[in-house]
C-alpha cells in the first residue's frame, strides 16, 4: 500500500455545505445569547412571581441563564465524546436541536400567571437543555469544518466560522432594538419579546434540517474504518496524555474569552457610568467595533490563505496590536478620542480571535479533537466569561488606570500560549499530506494501515 493513496479531497460544494451550516449554529448560539440578556426584564416580568422585588426577579431571571453556563462545560464534554466515538454529524446536529427546541418553547411559553411555579421551572429546564448544546456546538463547529475543508483555505474558513459568532451578535441587538422600535416598548413587554426567541427556534430547527444534507467528516469516516477511534474515554485520554497542550489551549480561550468582554460588553459600562459619556454614541461605536471584528476575523485568514503573513507570526503581531489599543482606548475621555481606537481594536482583536481557531484546531490529534476542543473552550468560558465583568468592574472602581492590564495580562498569555503550542501542534488529518501548517515530518497514513486506537495521530 503506498502512502500515496489518502483519502480523496472533499469537493467544494461539500466543504462550503459544511461551513455555511457550522456559521448558522455560531449565529443562532449568540443571537440566542443576546436576546436573552436584552430581554431579561420582560422575562423577569412574565416567568417571575409578581410579588418579587423587581431586583430579586431580575436576580432570579439572570439565575436562570447562568444555569446555562454553569452545566456547558459537563454537557459539552459529554456531547464532545459520543462526537469522537459515534460521529462528528450526528452530535453537532444533536446540539443544534437541543438550542433550537428550548429557544422555540421559551417564545411560546406561558408566564407565571398562566401555569405559576411551572413557569420559571420549565425556563431553567431549557436554559439547561441550551447549555448542554452551548457546550457542543462550537467545538462541532471547529472540528466539522477543519475536517471538511483543507489546505491553506482551512484558516479562511474558520475565520468565517468565527465571524458568524459576531454576527450572531449583531443580528440579536438588530431584531431586538427593530422590533422595539416598531411595536412600542408597550407592546414589546406584553408579547413582542416572543418573537425573537420564536425567529430563533424557526432559524434553529431550518439549520437542523440542513444538517441532515451534509456528510460526515471524511477524516473520521477513515478513523473509524481503520479501528483509530479512541478505545478509551476521550476525556481520559486528553487529560492523560495531552495535558500540556490542553492547558495552553485553555489559555488561549480564556484570553479569547477576556479580551471580548473587554472589548464589547464592558465598554458601555464603564464609558458611559465611570467616564460619563453619552449612551447613544458609546452603543454606536461598540455597534462599530463589533462589525469590524466580523471584517477582522474574515481579514485575518485571508492574509494568512494568500500568505501575506505566516499563522504564528501574524496571531502575535495583532494580539499585539489588540494589547496596545486596549490602553489607548480606555485612556480616551471622548467619544470622538475612542472612534480610531475602538475600530483598530475591532480588527485587531478579531483577526486574533479569528486565527486562534486554528491553533486550538490543531491542538489535539483527530481521534480525540472534538473532546480536547470542548474541553479547553468551556471550562475556560465557565469561569473567566462569568467573572469577566465582575474583576473590570473592581478594578475600575480601584482606578480607572488598571482596567486594561486584566485583558493586557491574557494578551500577553495568549501569545505565549500560542508560541509553546505550534511545535506540539497536530495535523488535522493523520491521512492528508496537503496540510500546509501541519508539524515537520508529518507523513500522511496510507488508507488500510491500521493504528492502534487511541495514539497520537
Amino acid at each position: 500500500m503506498q502512502a500515496s493513496e489518502t483519502i480523496p479531497p472533499v469537493s467544494r460544494w461539500e466543504q462550503i455545505k459544511a461551513l455555511g451550516v457550522a456559521s448558522l449554529g455560531g449565529m443562532l448560539e449568540y443571537f440566542e445569547f443576546i436576546i436573552f440578556v436584552f430581554l431579561a426584564s420582560q422575562i423577569a416580568n412574565h416567568f417571575t412571581s409578581p410579588d418579587m422585588p423587581e431586583w430579586l426577579r431580575l436576580m432570579q431571571t439572570f439565575g436562570i441563564f447562568a444555569a446555562g453556563f454553569f452545566v456547558r462545560p459537563v454537557g459539552g464534554i459529554i456531547m464532545a465524546q459520543l462526537g469522537d466515538l459515534i460521529g462528528r454529524k450526528r452530535i453537532f446536529t444533536l446540539t443544534l436541536a437541543l438550542m433550537a427546541g428550548p429557544t422555540l418553547v421559551i417564545g411560546l411559553l406561558p408566564g407565571y400567571e398562566q401555569i405559576g411555579i411551572w413557569a420559571p421551572i420549565i425556563l431553567l429546564l431549557c436554559r439547561l437543555l441550551q447549555g448542554v448544546s452551548l457546550g457542543g456546538e462550537l467545538p462541532g463547529a471547529i472540528s466539522f469544518v477543519s475536517e471538511q475543508v483543507s489546505g491553506h483555505r482551512l484558516v479562511f474558513a474558520l475565520g468565517i466560522l468565527a465571524s458568524s459568532i459576531c454576527l450572531g451578535s449583531l443580528s440579536g441587538s438588530l431584531v431586538v432594538s427593530s422590533l422595539t422600535n416598531v411595536l412600542g416598548a408597550e407592546a414589546m413587554n406584553e408579547w413582542g419579546w416572543r418573537l425573537p426567541f420564536i425567529m430563533g427556534g424557526v432559524f434553529g430547527a431550518l439549520s437542523v434540517y440542513l444538517r441532515r444534507f451534509t456528510s460526515e467528516t471524511p477524516v473520521f469516516q477513515e478513523l473509524k474504518a481503520q479501528r483509530m477511534l479512541s478505545e478509551q474515554s476521550p476525556f481520559k485520554v486528553v487529560v492523560a496524555q495531552h495535558r500540556r497542550n490542553l492547558i495552553l489551549a485553555m489559555v488561549l480561550a480564556a484570553a479569547t474569552t477576556v479580551i471580548t468582554a473587554s472589548t464589547q460588553q464592558f465598554p458601555m459600562t464603564f464609558f458611559t457610568s465611570v467616564r460619563g459619556l453619552p449612551l447613544e454614541g458609546v452603543s454606536s461605536l461598540v455597534t462599530m467595533m463589533i462589525a469590524l471584528t466580523l471584517v477582522g476575523n474574515i481579514l485575518g485568514g485571508l492574509l494568512v490563505m494568500w500568505r501575506v503573513l505566516p499563522l504564528l507570526l501574524a496571531y502575535v503581531l495583532f494580539q499585539l496590536v489588540t494589547l496596545a489599543s486596549l490602553f489607548w482606548a480606555y485612556g480616551q475621555t471622548s467619544i470622538e478620542g475612542l472612534v480610531l481606537p475602538f475600530a483598530i481594536l475591532g480588527l485587531s482583536g478579531g483577526i486574533a480571535m479569528g486565527l486562534s481557531l486554528t491553533f486550538l484546531a490543531r491542538a489535539f490529534p483527530a481521534p480525540i479533537r472534538y473532546t480536547g476542543l470542548a474541553t479547553c473552550y468551556n471550562i475556560p468560558i465557565a469561569i473567566f466569561g462569568g467573572t469577566a465583568l465582575l474583576v473590570l468592574t473592581y478594578l475600575s472602581s480601584v482606578s480607572m488606570a488598571y482596567v486594561p492590564f486584566y485583558p493586557a495580562f491574557f494578551c500577553v498569555a495568549s501569545i505565549i500560549a500560542v508560541i509553546c503550542l505550534w511545535p506540539h501542534r497536530h495535523a488535522i488529518s493523520p491521512f492528508e499530506e496537503n496540510d500546509p501548517h501541519a508539524p515537520e515530518g508529518h507523513k500522511a497514513l496510507p488508507r488500510g494501515q491500521v493504528v492502534e486506537a487511541g495514539t497520537s495521530v
